[in-house]
C-alpha cells in the first residue's frame, strides 16, 4: 500500500485540533491504491461548537454549518475541507438519518458508513491508520464489502455507489453485500430522477470505459433502471465503450436496447428532471438523433439543416459505426465549408424581425418555418442571399395569405 500525505494546510489545522483529529473516505482510500485525489474529508469526536473554540482567532472559519448533523466546512483562503462530527445514525427509509447522536468513539463511527474500503481512517498528527472493518485487505483483494450486513437496509443511493466504486475501480463486490444490494434493490425507486441522474453521470466521469460497461451490466443484474424511473429492464453496451463521451455512447445504447419510434421524443423523455443541464440535453439529443438519421440515410440538405453545428461530434461517433456513412457526409460537410454555402437560418440576410416588420399580418409562429423555406430556396440556388430578393420570393409565396 501507498503513503498518505495530507496537504501542508491541513498539517497546520491538525496541529491546532490536536491528536484526536483524522482524515476518513476516499482520500485514504486513493493514496493507499497510489490514485490521485484532493478531497481530504476530516472528522473527530468535536462538536460544532467546540471546534470553533479550538479555531477561534486562528486562519480557519466554519461554514456550511450543519447542527444536526455535525457537519460543516472548514475553510482557509481557497482551500476547504469537509468536517463531521463523530456520530451514530438511526434510519428509516432514505439517505437521511431520523436520529443522530454524536459520539466520542471512532469504531462506532466507523460503522455508520457504508464499505470497508471508505472507513479507513488516517491520524494526521501521528501518521498511524486505524482500520476496524478490515478496509485494507479488501483494497488488497480488490473488492467491495459492506461495513454491516444491514448497511444498505434503508438507502439506495449507496447501492449505486456500490456499483460505481465497482466500475471506477474494477472491484468485485463480496458476495454477501451483493446478495443485501439485491435484497434492497427496491430503495433505489426512493431516489429522485435528478439523484440517480446525478450518481450516473459521476459513474461515467470517474470510470474506464471497461468501468463503465461493468456497471451497466450490475444495473441490469440488479434490474434498477425501472427503479430509478427509466422505462428500460436492460441496456446492452456496446457504444458506450467505443464512444470517448460515455454519455453519448450510453445515450447510443440505450436507444439500441429500447429501439423507440422517436429517438427524440424517447430521449427528451428519458432525461425530463434527470437533472442535465437543458442545453446539455438539447446538444445530447441533437448528437444522437443526427448518428440515427446518418444510418437512416437522411438526404444531405434535410440532414445538414438539423446537425451543421454538431456534425463534427456525430461524425466522430457514426465513425464507430459505419466508416463509409461518416466518410459519405463528411464529404458533403466539407462541400459545404468549402463552398461557403448558406446552411443555417442564422446566415440568412433577414431575420424575425424583417419578417415582422414587412409582413406585420404574419402570424409570428410561422416565422421559423418561413424562414427555412426560403433557406431551402437559397440552398437550392432559387434565390440569392440578399434581403430585398429574400423578402419578394416570401412575398410571391405568402402573398395571398397576407
Amino acid at each position: 500500500m501507498n503513503e498518505i500525505k495530507p496537504s501542508k494546510k491541513l498539517q497546520q489545522l491538525a496541529k491546532i485540533i490536536g491528536e484526536d483529529f483524522y482524515i476518513v473516505g476516499g482520500f485514504v482510500r486513493n493514496c493507499l491504491l497510489g490514485r490521485a485525489c484532493d478531497d481530504e474529508d476530516v472528522c473527530s469526536p468535536l462538536t460544532l461548537s467546540m471546534l470553533e473554540k479550538k479555531l477561534a482567532g486562528s486562519e480557519f472559519k466554519l461554514k456550511n454549518k450543519n447542527a444536526l448533523l455535525g457537519t460543516c466546512k472548514i475553510v482557509s483562503d481557497e482551500k476547504s475541507f469537509d468536517y463531521a462530527t463523530f456520530r451514530s445514525e438511526s434510519y428509516l427509509k432514505g439517505h437521511m438519518p431520523v436520529k443522530v447522536e454524536f459520539i466520542d468513539s471512532l469504531e462506532k463511527d466507523a460503522s455508520r458508513r457504508d464499505f470497508t474500503i471508505n472507513a479507513i481512517y488516517y491520524q494526521i498528527s501521528s501518521g498511524k491508520i486505524i482500520d476496524p472493518f478490515g478496509g485494507i485487505k479488501d483494497l488488497k483483494k480488490r473488492r467491495i464489502r459492506a461495513v454491516r450486513s444491514d448497511i444498505l437496509d434503508s438507502d439506495g443511493l449507496r447501492i449505486l455507489r456500490m456499483i460505481r466504486l465497482a466500475g471506477e475501480y474494477n472491484f468485485t463486490i463480496e458476495p454477501a453485500t451483493l446478495a443485501a444490494a439485491e435484497r434492497n434493490k427496491d430503495n433505489v425507486s426512493d431516489l429522485t430522477k435528478a439523484k440517480f441522474g446525478e450518481e450516473v453521470q459521476k459513474l461515467f466521469d470517474r470510470t474506464s470505459a471497461k468501468g463503465a460497461v461493468r456497471a451497466i451490466k450490475l444495473y441490469n443484474k440488479l434490474g434498477l433502471w425501472r427503479r430509478a424511473k427509466f422505462d428500460i429492464d436492460k441496456i446492452k453496451p456496446r457504444m458506450i465503450a467505443k464512444c470517448e463521451d460515455k454519455i453519448i455512447g450510453f445515450a447510443i445504447d440505450v436507444v439500441d436496447s429500447v429501439k423507440p419510434s422517436s429517438v427524440s421524443y424517447f430521449l427528451a423523455h428519458m432525461l425530463d428532471e434527470s437533472g442535465m443541464p437543458k442545453k446539455k440535453i438539447a446538444l445530447l439529443i441533437n448528437i444522437v438523433s443526427g448518428y440515427y438519421d446518418a444510418l437512416n440515410h437522411l438526404k444531405n440538405k434535410q440532414y445538414f439543416f438539423k446537425y451543421f453545428d454538431n456534425f463534427p461530434i456525430i461524425y466522430e461517433v457514426l465513425l464507430k459505426k459505419s466508416k463509409f456513412l461518416a466518410q459519405k457526409y463528411n464529404f458533403f460537410y466539407r462541400y459545404i465549408i468549402s463552398h461557403k454555402l448558406v446552411i443555417k437560418k442564422s446566415d440568412l440576410k433577414i431575420h424575425e424581425k424583417d419578417l415582422k416588420k414587412n409582413f406585420p399580418s404574419m402570424p409570428e409562429k410561422m416565422y421559423n418555418s418561413v424562414l427555412m423555406e426560403v433557406l431551402s430556396d437559397v440552398f437550392d440556388g432559387k434565390c440569392q442571399n440578399e434581403p430585398q430578393e429574400l423578402l419578394k420570393t416570401i412575398g410571391k409565396k405568402h402573398y395571398h395569405k397576407f
